[in-house]
């Protein structure tokens, strides 16, 4: 059992099964970019055949990064790298972090980077005082011990920064357990609300069916400012939070400057005039001089008295031309095409716009705006953030810190004694040789 165990946990820890993951996320990423994601079922069926749609939607292709096969694959990615960062920081810890380990192993004086052997005619205890000395000054303060007439000394600084690498696969573990969870329990959509109204439906993002928040969204008044040429310069909702219908919170929102309230986001991303708005247009029969008053919506067809005719509403400017409100009419006649106008306030123009046989004046209406939100959930944020926070410091570790460490071994002979140096560093070995030149120098032995 403890072999099979063992087998298992070596097969997750392999740099191959690493390769094979990031190589196959890498992959399924790139189809996810290349068939578009979060579109309605109607629309996917509208780009593929029946059978590629079939085929498509079978592996979850259309909402990938949501699949239940993606999320396995990123779930083993995060296993296999738990099972590698637990097996390079028990590595490390046990060669590098454990105080004491080595102080007086006298094999890195055979195997270390840099070593040395001097002769001193001064005495070991003198050689050993001046020795801690320098090393306190060069290094850091040094642990000792004597075994068999012999002292060693070791000093050693940065010994953490090995665990750079150890930083940097924890975050990529954070980043994930982040993404799952996102994955899992978050979602995005849309709601819109209608001035005045509320509502708490959230329609998820290239799905059906949508998300009941436990709390209501009030829009209280929704504005939109123009430049002159009637491209929309700024539009803002002015929205409350209402908890079993006392409102907790009110705040403005508008693009870039999202609403957050219980780990939710509510971003400004569309708007347009609801369909209970309505607008009095008066139509003129120029033939018979009959003056009709017709109540209308937005793109609601209504016929036209004594005339195989239907007049439409497509959209509604405040303030067309600088000069007023005016309404897009769409006139619909019997055999002919549809023609399009823009039908103004009386009194704003020398005259109203005529079409045909009619005349028309926009003599009053009552407009309503819906405001677009899209709405997002990411519980897992939090984690990827701290992901990112953790490779940050594994970076800062690998790149501007180094392990140094230097041994000396003072063997006490008839007449003065034996120092044998060694000396080890992670990066930048040249400044560790200038130490090692300065302790010999300084101690007399060159």
């Amino acid at each position: 059992m403890i072999n099979k165990l063992g087998i298992i946990y070596r097969a997750f820890g392999s740099a191959k099964l690493a390769i094979f993951l990031f190589f196959a996320l890498a992959l399924t990423s790139i189809m996810g970019t290349v068939v578009p994601q979060g579109l309605s079922p109607e629309k996917c069926r509208s780009l593929y055949s029946s059978g590629l749609y079939s085929f498509l939607d079978f592996f979850d292709i259309f909402d990938m990064f949501h699949s239940w096969w993606f999320t396995v694959l990123l779930g083993l990615l995060a296993v296999n790298l738990i099972v590698c960062t637990v097996t390079q920081f028990r590595r490390i810890y046990s060669v590098y972090l454990v105080p004491g380990r080595g102080i007086d192993d006298d094999t890195v004086f055979q195997s270390s980077q840099f070593k040395k052997s001097y002769r001193s005619d001064k005495g070991l205890s003198e050689i050993e005082g001046q020795s801690k000395r320098l090393l306190k000054s060069l290094i850091g303060r040094p642990v000792s011990v004597r075994r068999g007439g012999s002292s060693y000394l070791f000093a050693e600084k940065g010994k953490y920064s090995r665990l750079g690498v150890v930083f940097v696969h924890l975050s990529v573990l954070f980043i994930l357990a982040g993404s799952l969870i996102a994955a899992i329990w978050g979602f995005d959509g849309r709601m819109t609300i209608v001035e005045g109204e509320t509502s708490n439906r959230v329609f998820l993002s290239g799905e059906g069916h949508a998300v009941m928040l436990d709390f209501d969204i009030r829009c209280n008044d929704f504005t939109v400012d123009f430049y002159e040429k009637g491209v929309p310069k700024e539009y803002l909702s002015d929205l409350s939070i209402l908890e079993k219908g006392k409102e907790v919170l009110s705040a403005p929102v508008r693009v870039n400057h999202p609403l957050r309230y219980r780990g939710l986001k509510f971003y400004q991303t569309t708007y347009g005039v609801a369909q209970k708005s309505y607008f009095l247009v008066k139509v003129r029969n120029k033939r018979t001089g009959e003056e009709t008053l017709m109540k209308m919506g937005m793109m609601e067809k209504v016929p036209l008295p004594g005339a195989e005719a239907q007049l439409a509403i497509g959209e509604f400017r405040p303030d067309y031309q600088g000069r007023g409100p005016a309404v897009l009419g769409v006139l619909f006649e019997e055999g002919k095409p549809h023609r399009m106008f823009w039908i103004r306030k009386e009194g704003m123009f020398e005259k109203s716009k005529e079409d045909g046989n009619f005349t028309f004046n926009l003599e009053d209406f009552k407009r309503y705006y819906y405001t677009g939100l899209r709405v997002t959930k990411n519980p897992g944020m939090p984690l990827v953030w701290d992901g990112f926070l953790l490779v940050l410091i594994g970076f800062i570790l690998n790149l501007f810190f180094a392990h140094e460490r230097i041994w000396v071994r003072i063997s006490d002979l008839k007449e003065g004694c034996e120092i044998s140096v060694a000396a080890g560093s992670s990066k930048r070995r040249e400044v560790l040789e200038k130490k090692l030149h300065k302790f010999s120098r300084k101690l007399g032995l060159e």
